[in-house]
């Protein structure tokens, strides 16, 4: 019971950072990098506009995701939820981990402002790193994903519709729902507050969660 409650905190911490990652994602580089399904329709809107500059970055990001998501994979493998944290979904999250502070360092060095081959380079260091992020969430619960909640939202709603007691399965939904809205809410307000900082907040998220496995397997 406590591995799983300790794998719903983690899904719960990942999905916050990848609200956050799509918010300033799109505010400023005008992609998503972790929900895939919105970035497909910013590819038909934008090469339907003419605006193919905005379509590479949908490209750029689709490919990078599909390259974090296969690395992700051949890293975590299969790993069973009853088990204690597996050194393999550490090792996945340090490497994303590593990605979020290399956007971080970009972002900083661009004066919070990314452009041209900078802010292409940012789009495929977030890709690649919420493909990673998805393949560890779904080794982890593969029912359930930290960067697409659609699914989820609509395994709530249709649970919800039975009248029933509120079971874990569905508090976990709606904490991952709340979750992805919230780190938008929270790389919105600081994207708009201190800019600067933005991108700071996957880093920090994921921090959390490897140190918390760092303890643990101590």
């Amino acid at each position: 019971m406590r591995e799983l409650r300790r794998r719903d905190f983690v899904l719960v911490a990942l999905t916050f950072a990848a609200g956050s990652v799509d918010a300033v994602a799109l505010l400023r580089l005008d992609v998503f990098t972790a929900v895939m399904t919105g970035n497909i329709v910013l590819l038909g809107l934008a090469v339907g506009q003419g605006a193919f500059g905005n379509a590479l970055r949908s490209v750029i990001a689709l490919i990078a995701y599909g390259v974090g998501v296969i690395t992700g994979a051949r890293i975590v493998g299969a790993v069973a939820i009853e088990t204690d944290w597996s050194p393999k979904v550490t090792r996945a999250l340090a490497i994303e981990w590593v990605l979020q502070a290399a956007f971080l360092a970009g972002w900083l060095l661009s004066g919070s402002s990314p452009d041209g081959a900078i802010a292409t380079a940012l789009v495929a260091f977030s890709g690649v790193a919420m493909g990673i992020q998805a393949a560890t969430a779904r080794a982890l619960a593969p029912g359930m994903s930290t960067t697409y909640v659609t699914g989820t939202l609509t395994g709530l709603l249709s649970e919800l519709s039975a009248l029933g007691s509120v079971s874990g399965d569905r508090r976990r939904r709606a904490s991952i729902v709340v979750a992805l809205a919230l780190g938008a809410v929270a790389g919105a307000l600081v994207l708009r507050t201190v800019p600067m900082l933005a991108p700071a907040i996957p880093p920090v998220v994921i921090g959390v969660v490897l140190a918390m496995a760092r303890i643990r397997s101590g």
